[in-house]
């Protein structure tokens, strides 16, 4: 599928909203589709964590800056697995931080329920 111009992408979010996502989705799904099929199912779950925190937020800006948040972080984890393979030592100052945006949860259990 080929790509639109800018400017017809940009015409069709602001005077056609629907055929625009409509456009997005296929887009999206042809990129997929053309990654090789042992990476498809993980480029399926970024995609749906991409389209929960768009939902998510409440303005454009607010998705924008969110996915790039997502986007830092995976890049913070990967640097510090390299730097951890390569037997350095992590930087006390980087390591307060990532423990600071780490998050708590509780986990909670579900009897299970028979399928009857």
């Amino acid at each position: 599928m080929e790509m639109p111009s800018f400017d017809e992408l940009a015409r069709l979010a602001k005077e056609e909203p629907e055929n625009f996502e409509a456009l997005r989705q296929q887009l999206i799904e042809a990129a997929i589709g053309e990654a090789p099929e042992d990476k498809q199912r993980r480029l399926r779950g970024l995609q749906f964590q991409v389209d929960m925190e768009r939902r998510r937020s409440r303005t454009p800006m607010a998705a924008c800056l969110g996915i790039s948040k997502m986007m830092h972080d995976s890049l913070f984890t990967l640097g510090q697995t390299l730097n951890a393979a390569a037997g350095e030592e992590p930087d006390p100052v980087i390591s307060l931080f990532a423990e600071e945006r780490a998050t708590a949860a509780t986990i909670l259990s579900f009897p299970m329920q028979s399928a009857d």
